[in-house]
Protein backbone atom coordinates (compact mmCIF):
# COMPACT_ATOMS: atom_id res chain seq x y z
CA UNK A 1 0.00 0.00 0.00
CA UNK A 2 1.45 3.12 -1.13
CA UNK A 3 1.83 6.07 1.71
CA UNK A 4 1.75 9.97 1.34
CA UNK A 5 2.90 12.98 2.70
CA UNK A 6 1.35 16.06 2.59
CA UNK A 7 3.54 19.61 2.17
CA UNK A 8 2.18 23.07 1.41
CA UNK A 9 1.72 23.71 -2.31
CA UNK A 10 3.71 27.20 -2.14
CA UNK A 11 6.98 25.61 -0.45
CA UNK A 12 9.44 26.86 -2.66
CA UNK A 13 8.41 29.96 -1.91
CA UNK A 14 9.35 29.77 1.51
CA UNK A 15 12.71 31.85 2.40
CA UNK A 16 14.74 28.95 3.44
CA UNK A 17 14.02 27.01 0.39
CA UNK A 18 14.80 30.39 -1.84
CA UNK A 19 18.23 30.70 -0.07
CA UNK A 20 18.45 26.89 -0.87
CA UNK A 21 17.95 28.01 -4.53
CA UNK A 22 20.31 30.39 -5.23
CA UNK A 23 23.03 28.36 -3.63
CA UNK A 24 22.46 25.15 -4.91
CA UNK A 25 20.25 25.77 -7.94
CA UNK A 26 17.44 22.98 -8.69
CA UNK A 27 19.33 20.04 -7.90
CA UNK A 28 19.96 21.73 -4.03
CA UNK A 29 15.71 21.50 -3.84
CA UNK A 30 15.62 18.35 -5.51
CA UNK A 31 17.88 17.12 -2.47
CA UNK A 32 15.68 18.35 0.20
CA UNK A 33 13.05 16.54 -0.83
CA UNK A 34 14.49 13.34 -1.14
CA UNK A 35 15.96 13.97 2.37
CA UNK A 36 12.06 14.88 3.76
CA UNK A 37 11.02 11.63 1.73
CA UNK A 38 13.72 9.67 3.46
CA UNK A 39 13.01 11.17 6.99
CA UNK A 40 9.48 9.99 6.63
CA UNK A 41 10.61 6.19 5.58
CA UNK A 42 13.44 5.77 8.73
CA UNK A 43 10.24 7.26 11.53
CA UNK A 44 11.74 10.65 11.14
CA UNK A 45 15.21 10.78 12.28
CA UNK A 46 18.48 10.01 9.82
CA UNK A 47 22.32 9.99 11.38
CA UNK A 48 24.23 12.69 10.06
CA UNK A 49 26.53 9.99 8.64
CA UNK A 50 23.89 8.98 6.00
CA UNK A 51 25.03 11.88 4.17
CA UNK A 52 27.32 10.51 2.02
CA UNK A 53 25.47 7.61 0.88
CA UNK A 54 22.39 9.85 0.42
CA UNK A 55 24.50 12.13 -2.26
CA UNK A 56 25.72 8.76 -3.80
CA UNK A 57 21.98 7.25 -4.26
CA UNK A 58 21.17 10.88 -5.69
CA UNK A 59 24.60 11.32 -7.74
CA UNK A 60 25.11 14.24 -6.37
CA UNK A 61 28.30 15.87 -4.16
CA UNK A 62 27.80 14.95 -0.40
CA UNK A 63 29.03 18.78 0.48
CA UNK A 64 25.39 19.86 -1.54
CA UNK A 65 23.21 17.18 1.08
CA UNK A 66 25.56 18.46 3.91
CA UNK A 67 25.49 21.79 3.31
CA UNK A 68 20.81 21.69 3.12
CA UNK A 69 21.20 19.27 6.44
CA UNK A 70 23.04 22.13 8.22
CA UNK A 71 23.10 25.16 6.55
CA UNK A 72 20.03 26.70 5.87
CA UNK A 73 17.62 25.86 9.29
CA UNK A 74 15.37 23.77 7.79
CA UNK A 75 16.95 20.51 9.95
CA UNK A 76 17.58 19.98 13.63
CA UNK A 77 20.26 17.94 14.98
CA UNK A 78 22.37 17.22 17.93
CA UNK A 79 25.47 16.57 16.24
CA UNK A 80 24.47 12.72 15.60
CA UNK A 81 20.75 12.61 13.90
CA UNK A 82 19.11 15.06 11.95
CA UNK A 83 15.44 15.38 12.01
CA UNK A 84 12.70 17.94 10.48
CA UNK A 85 10.02 18.97 13.31
CA UNK A 86 7.84 19.58 10.80
CA UNK A 87 8.24 16.31 9.40
CA UNK A 88 7.95 14.84 12.94
CA UNK A 89 4.49 16.38 13.51
CA UNK A 90 2.93 15.25 10.76
CA UNK A 91 3.77 12.12 11.03
CA UNK A 92 2.89 12.30 14.96
CA UNK A 93 -0.73 13.52 13.47
CA UNK A 94 -0.93 10.84 10.65
CA UNK A 95 -0.20 7.91 13.70
CA UNK A 96 -3.05 9.63 15.98
CA UNK A 97 -5.22 9.59 12.85
CA UNK A 98 -4.80 5.71 11.83
CA UNK A 99 -4.77 4.92 16.06
CA UNK A 100 -8.29 6.64 16.13
CA UNK A 101 -9.25 4.70 12.73
CA UNK A 102 -8.12 1.26 14.76
CA UNK A 103 -9.89 2.32 17.62
CA UNK A 104 -12.94 2.85 15.79
CA UNK A 105 -12.74 -0.39 13.82
CA UNK A 106 -12.47 -2.24 16.44
CA UNK A 107 -14.67 -0.31 18.49
CA UNK A 108 -17.57 -1.23 15.50
CA UNK A 109 -16.30 -4.66 15.43
CA UNK A 110 -17.08 -5.46 19.32
CA UNK A 111 -20.16 -3.39 18.47
CA UNK A 112 -21.79 -5.52 15.91
CA UNK A 113 -20.38 -9.19 18.20
CA UNK A 114 -22.09 -7.65 21.01
CA UNK A 115 -25.47 -7.54 19.17
CA UNK A 116 -24.60 -10.91 17.37
CA UNK A 117 -24.41 -11.77 20.92
CA UNK A 118 -27.86 -10.70 22.36
CA UNK A 119 -29.60 -11.66 18.82
CA UNK A 120 -28.13 -15.54 19.74
CA UNK A 121 -30.18 -16.84 22.09
CA UNK A 122 -34.09 -15.67 19.67
CA UNK A 123 -31.67 -16.81 17.34
CA UNK A 124 -32.14 -20.58 19.34
CA UNK A 125 -35.16 -20.37 19.98
CA UNK A 126 -36.01 -20.24 16.69
CA UNK A 127 -34.03 -23.05 16.10
CA UNK A 128 -35.70 -25.55 18.29
CA UNK A 129 -39.32 -23.98 17.63
CA UNK A 130 -37.89 -25.02 14.03
CA UNK A 131 -37.00 -28.55 15.13
CA UNK A 132 -40.36 -28.68 17.16
CA UNK A 133 -42.66 -27.67 14.27
CA UNK A 134 -40.55 -30.10 11.97
CA UNK A 135 -40.82 -33.18 14.09
CA UNK A 136 -44.47 -32.80 14.79
CA UNK A 137 -44.79 -32.78 10.76
CA UNK A 138 -43.22 -35.91 10.73
CA UNK A 139 -45.35 -37.52 13.34
CA UNK A 140 -48.28 -36.41 11.62
CA UNK A 141 -47.15 -37.79 8.18
CA UNK A 142 -46.10 -40.90 10.34
CA UNK A 143 -49.58 -40.99 11.44
CA UNK A 144 -51.49 -40.41 8.15
CA UNK A 145 -49.18 -43.01 6.62
CA UNK A 146 -50.89 -45.37 9.26
CA UNK A 147 -53.57 -44.36 8.77
CA UNK A 148 -53.82 -44.91 4.83
CA UNK A 149 -51.94 -48.61 5.41
CA UNK A 150 -54.94 -49.71 7.23
CA UNK A 151 -57.47 -48.51 5.23
CA UNK A 152 -55.75 -50.62 2.56
CA UNK A 153 -55.67 -53.20 4.48
CA UNK A 154 -59.49 -53.21 5.06
CA UNK A 155 -59.83 -53.13 1.43
CA UNK A 156 -60.74 -56.32 -0.24
CA UNK A 157 -58.86 -57.18 -2.92
CA UNK A 158 -60.51 -59.74 -5.94
CA UNK A 159 -58.95 -62.97 -5.70
CA UNK A 160 -60.41 -64.90 -8.92
CA UNK A 161 -61.91 -68.03 -7.73
CA UNK A 162 -61.24 -71.38 -8.96
CA UNK A 163 -63.62 -74.03 -10.73
CA UNK A 164 -64.49 -75.64 -7.38
CA UNK A 165 -65.96 -72.78 -5.71
CA UNK A 166 -67.69 -71.70 -8.68
CA UNK A 167 -69.07 -75.33 -8.97
CA UNK A 168 -69.38 -75.35 -5.09
CA UNK A 169 -71.45 -72.07 -5.19
CA UNK A 170 -73.58 -72.68 -8.24
CA UNK A 171 -74.42 -76.37 -6.93
CA UNK A 172 -75.28 -74.34 -2.96
CA UNK A 173 -77.44 -71.91 -4.95
CA UNK A 174 -79.27 -74.29 -7.12
CA UNK A 175 -78.38 -72.87 -10.04
CA UNK A 176 -78.37 -74.40 -13.83
CA UNK A 177 -74.92 -73.17 -15.31
CA UNK A 178 -71.53 -73.80 -16.70
CA UNK A 179 -68.67 -72.93 -14.16
CA UNK A 180 -66.23 -73.67 -17.08
CA UNK A 181 -68.16 -71.08 -18.95
CA UNK A 182 -68.39 -68.75 -16.67
CA UNK A 183 -64.85 -68.76 -15.20
CA UNK A 184 -63.48 -69.13 -19.49
CA UNK A 185 -65.49 -65.87 -20.23
CA UNK A 186 -64.32 -63.82 -17.40
CA UNK A 187 -60.70 -64.71 -17.63
CA UNK A 188 -61.58 -63.86 -21.28
CA UNK A 189 -61.62 -60.61 -20.05
CA UNK A 190 -59.31 -60.12 -17.30
CA UNK A 191 -62.51 -60.47 -14.90
CA UNK A 192 -63.55 -56.93 -15.86
CA UNK A 193 -67.01 -55.62 -15.38
CA UNK A 194 -67.18 -53.52 -18.09
CA UNK A 195 -64.67 -50.83 -17.27
CA UNK A 196 -64.33 -51.95 -14.01
CA UNK A 197 -62.25 -55.23 -12.38
CA UNK A 198 -64.63 -57.54 -10.66
CA UNK A 199 -65.35 -56.96 -6.63
CA UNK A 200 -67.36 -59.94 -6.34
CA UNK A 201 -67.10 -62.98 -8.59
CA UNK A 202 -70.41 -64.53 -6.67
CA UNK A 203 -72.89 -61.86 -7.41
CA UNK A 204 -71.23 -61.94 -11.48
CA UNK A 205 -72.84 -65.90 -10.95
CA UNK A 206 -76.26 -63.89 -9.55
CA UNK A 207 -76.28 -62.12 -12.47
CA UNK A 208 -75.52 -64.86 -15.27
CA UNK A 209 -78.12 -66.76 -13.75
CA UNK A 210 -80.89 -64.29 -13.85
CA UNK A 211 -79.57 -64.03 -17.43
CA UNK A 212 -80.11 -67.48 -18.39
CA UNK A 213 -83.49 -67.56 -16.68
CA UNK A 214 -84.57 -64.83 -18.68
CA UNK A 215 -87.75 -65.41 -20.90
CA UNK A 216 -87.42 -67.24 -24.48
CA UNK A 217 -88.80 -63.66 -25.71
CA UNK A 218 -86.39 -61.87 -24.44
CA UNK A 219 -83.42 -63.84 -25.12
CA UNK A 220 -84.23 -64.01 -28.59
CA UNK A 221 -84.50 -60.13 -28.90
CA UNK A 222 -80.73 -60.83 -27.65
CA UNK A 223 -79.58 -62.86 -30.06
CA UNK A 224 -77.85 -60.87 -32.54
CA UNK A 225 -75.42 -59.42 -29.21
CA UNK A 226 -72.17 -61.31 -28.31
CA UNK A 227 -71.65 -62.11 -24.60
CA UNK A 228 -68.90 -59.13 -24.41
CA UNK A 229 -71.89 -56.91 -25.16
CA UNK A 230 -73.89 -58.29 -22.57
CA UNK A 231 -71.26 -58.27 -19.88
CA UNK A 232 -69.87 -55.12 -21.07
Amino acid sequence: MKEYFSHDYNARNDPKLQEVLFEHGIAGLGVFWCLIENLYEQGGELPLTACKSIAFALHTESNIVESVVRDFNLFQNDGEKFWSNSVNARINKRNDITEKRKQAALSSWLSRREKQMQSKPDANVMDCNAIKENKRKEKNKSISNDIEREKAKTVKRFCPPTLQEVQAYIQEKGYSIDAEAFIAFYESKGWMVGKNKMKDWRMAIVTWSKRDNRPATSKKSQTNKSCNDEWT
